[in-house]
């Protein structure tokens, strides 16, 4: 493993508007937003004034292969700002060549124009953040823009992929949206389709507390697909996307050949990054560190970073992965699973407790392996595609519950 860590995640907090299923760190500044000057433009500079500190508060550091500027709405800046961001990284980290440099855009907050600033300023794959391309949905989930303004960014990054501006670009929809029945979400799966995009995620809802969802849903007026409903969506979503040529690499991600998210799979396989950001997690050698969600705080915090002592998460050390049922949860949502016995290796344990301890966790996957949902391959466990995916909870569940068990 590299002594230091080879990505960085950067945070732009700042969104239009709080969608109604988000309980992101974020900055809603309205919709006559302009980061650059007029309104809303100081909160944003101020901002990342702070932002920077931070990034340059690292010492020990070395030349990265990802970086992903994530939100909020990275899409809300200028190209000139996205520029002043990676060329920070440029010039006092290094970048590879051939790195996978992601951003974060919405429908509606960039144009044409915007995005061959983006593209000139180093960024060359996006995650478009499309959700539905269903007027009624979009309206119900908080979601600022339309359908049509989907298809046209779908459109503009169809035409950069294809011209060689960009290396990939990413497609996001959200399964079980309320009004997302059977015929609607297959409509919103064969739509996303039709633009090719070589990579596509597929997240499902999850209602958390402190959305207007969550709101919603306590006082009987959020009508959600049913169980049924639900799998059924499932189901069909990987059936249609299957036989579309794309592949099921990770629990929620699909892609093309050679179109996997670098970046993302740098978390999935218990690897160290770097984070920068107000309500971000970084993990750089093993210890995870999150920064304060408020702006005020933040800033405080950023300044102590900077003046003082980095926290010691952050300073060179040897890489210990501590959080071993994380790394496992992670590591079987990808498809190709995870080293069961190379993992519990890395506690040390002595070869009786070890046998012990890897037992008691067979135990609890044994219902799972004769059912198919759970695969082994040697001490290599992977769930089965699309069963073993779908009700991955259920196997998680039985690892937490032996992990707390035996610590």
């Amino acid at each position: 493993m590299n002594k230091f860590p080879r990505s960085a995640y950067v945070h732009i907090p700042f969104c239009h508007r709080r969608c109604f299923y988000c309980d992101f760190a974020v900055i809603p500044l309205g919709n006559k937003v302009e980061t650059l000057e007029g309104y809303g433009s100081k909160t944003v500079k101020d901002y990342l004034h702070y932002l920077y500190k931070e990034i340059l508060s690292i010492k020990h550091k070395s030349s990265l292969s990802t970086i992903y500027v994530g939100g909020g709405t990275p899409s809300i800046l200028d190209p000139k700002q996205i520029k002043g961001l990676i060329d920070l990284f440029k010039e006092n980290y290094g970048i590879d060549y051939g790195a996978e440099i992601t951003m974060e855009v919405d429908p509606a907050s960039f144009n044409h124009d915007d995005l061959r600033g983006f593209i000139n300023a180093g960024i060359n794959r996006f995650s478009l953040g499309v959700q539905s391309f269903n007027d009624q949905i979009l309206e119900k989930s908080g979601r600022r823009h339309l359908s049509e303004d989907a298809e046209k960014s779908c459109l503009w990054l169809k035409k950069v992929y294809e011209s060689g501006l960009i290396k990939s670009w990413s497609l996001d929809l959200i399964q079980n949206l309320p009004l997302s029945g059977f015929k609607e979400w297959n409509d919103d799966l064969k739509k996303a389709i039709t633009f090719a995009p070589p990579h596509i995620s597929i997240y499902d809802l999850n209602i958390e507390n402190g959305t207007v969802f969550k709101k919603l849903l306590e006082i009987g007026k959020l009508k959600l697909p049913d169980d049924d409903e639900a799998f059924k969506n499932s189901e069909s979503t990987n059936f249609i996307l299957k036989n579309s040529g794309y592949s099921r690499y990770e629990i929620s991600n699909y892609c093309l050949p050679r179109h996997q998210s670098r970046h993302n799979r740098v978390y999935w396989s218990g690897f160290g990054w770097w984070s920068f950001g107000q309500g971000s997690t970084s993990s750089p050698w093993g210890k995870k560190l999150t920064r304060p969600r408020v702006s005020k705080e933040y800033k405080k915090w950023v300044i102590g970073q900077y003046n003082q002592n980095l926290d010691s998460s952050l300073v060179s050390k040897n890489f210990i992965y501590k959080e071993i049922d994380e790394k496992i949860m992670l590591g079987l949502r990808l498809k190709e699973g995870i080293d069961i016995y190379e993992v519990l290796k890395e506690q040390n344990w002595g070869n009786k407790k070890f046998k012990i301890n890897f037992g008691k966790l067979l135990k609890e996957w044994e219902k799972f392996i004769e059912s198919g949902l759970l695969l082994r391959n040697g001490n290599r466990f992977f769930l089965s595609d699309p069963k073993g995916m779908e009700l991955s909870n259920q196997i998680l569940i039985a690892m937490f519950k032996w992990w707390d068990e035996i610590n």
